[in-house]
């Protein structure tokens, strides 16, 4: 008899802290270990971000960094997920992941996307910006944010822009220091108004996919190429190569974007968390790819690869006679009015 009594009590006590626990709505404490850790809601989410980046890019360096911040900030209310690397594919195939909500965010450089969003193509226009600076003024302003509105009719959010950086010419035939010296190179082409506008000072184009340049450069196929000093490295270009001309001449973003429902369905709490913290992570971003840069150069010079600056003189002549030749293509994709927005926002962030 007493041993069922017993038996009953236990029953009645562990019903007891069912029932409270259930009053409670699952909701974990806040943290009181710092001030800096944001509240609780008991809601529990998950962010994949998916990129095309190696783990050892400026990227996904901020990626971590990103993770770190969101789920100390969350008390781990909000788990971050990355799969660099292209994981999860292509820069196509996950922003279509994206407006699917498979996977909760992406990045990827807006020039590979204007067949999808032609109003991008504005971007592509040569020497727009005069260094890293004024490029951040532009982007993070206005005008980067209209160009953020086209995500909406897809389903997402423009979170920021990221910088994968300048863009340099290289060869192995001579230094680049004027127009000029452009003349008769033969030259990696990758899509028709990047092509456009090398013709039209001179150069000799073919089309040559990524994957592809270094065997083409390697077996003088091709002359040179031109991309950031970071893809010129870790493609390890400078086995084949010997000039690296600093021409800068376009600035390639990387814009991080979200799905617009998961945006949405974030409480309001959570949702302060992952933009505060996005904003961090794109200053980060922009602060190691500056700091790459630096340590690339000298690596690249200790590699032998002749390293050149070219003068702001030049430089605008070059642009002037390239922008000349594909204005009214770019025009023709992104539009008259949102091209000369940009166009007034340069100059006024100059």
């Amino acid at each position: 008899m007493m041993k069922k009594c017993l038996i009953a009590l236990l029953t009645i006590m562990v019903l007891i802290g069912t029932l409270t626990g259930c009053g409670n709505n699952g909701e974990a404490e806040p943290s009181n270990d710092d001030g800096d850790v944001g509240p609780a809601t008991g809601e529990q989410v998950r962010i994949q971000i998916a990129h095309d980046n190696t783990t050892e890019t400026p990227a996904h360096k901020a990626f971590v960094e990103f993770k770190e911040m969101v789920e100390e900030r969350s008390n781990g209310e909000i788990e971050v997920v990355l799969f660099p690397g292209g994981q999860l594919g292509s820069v196509q195939d996950t922003l279509e992941q994206t407006r699917r909500g498979d996977i909760e965010m992406s990045v990827g450089a807006t020039t590979l996307f204007t067949s999808t969003i032609p109003e991008f193509a504005v971007w592509d226009s040569f020497y727009m910006f005069d260094d890293a600076s004024h490029a951040h003024r532009v982007l993070d302003g206005h005008a980067g944010k209209e160009l953020m509105k086209p995500l909406e009719n897809m389903g997402l959010t423009g979170i920021g822009y990221m910088e994968i950086g300048f863009r340099n010419l290289s060869n192995s035939v001579r230094p680049v220091e004027t127009l000029e010296d452009v003349q008769g190179l033969r030259l990696r082409g990758y899509n028709p108004i990047q092509i456009k506008a090398w013709e039209s000072i001179g150069a000799s184009m073919t089309s040559v996919d990524w994957a592809e340049v270094f065997t083409s450069l390697q077996q003088n196929l091709i002359d040179g190429q031109e991309s950031a000093t970071e893809s010129f490295y870790s493609a390890r270009f400078y086995e084949a190569q010997d000039y690296l001309s600093m021409t800068k001449h376009i600035y390639t973003n990387f814009l991080w974007y979200a799905n617009n429902e998961f945006l949405e369905n974030l409480s309001d709490e959570h949702r302060t968390i992952v933009e505060e913290a996005a904003a961090e992570t794109i200053a980060l971003q922009r602060q190691f790819v500056a700091e790459a840069e630096g340590e690339i150069i000298d690596k690249l010079l200790d590699e032998g690869i002749q390293i050149n600056e070219v003068s702001t003189e030049e430089r605008l002549r070059m642009g002037e006679v390239m922008n000349s030749a594909i204005e009214e293509d770019i025009v023709e994709m992104c539009g008259q009015d949102l091209y000369d927005l940009v166009m007034e926002q340069l100059e006024a962030e100059r």
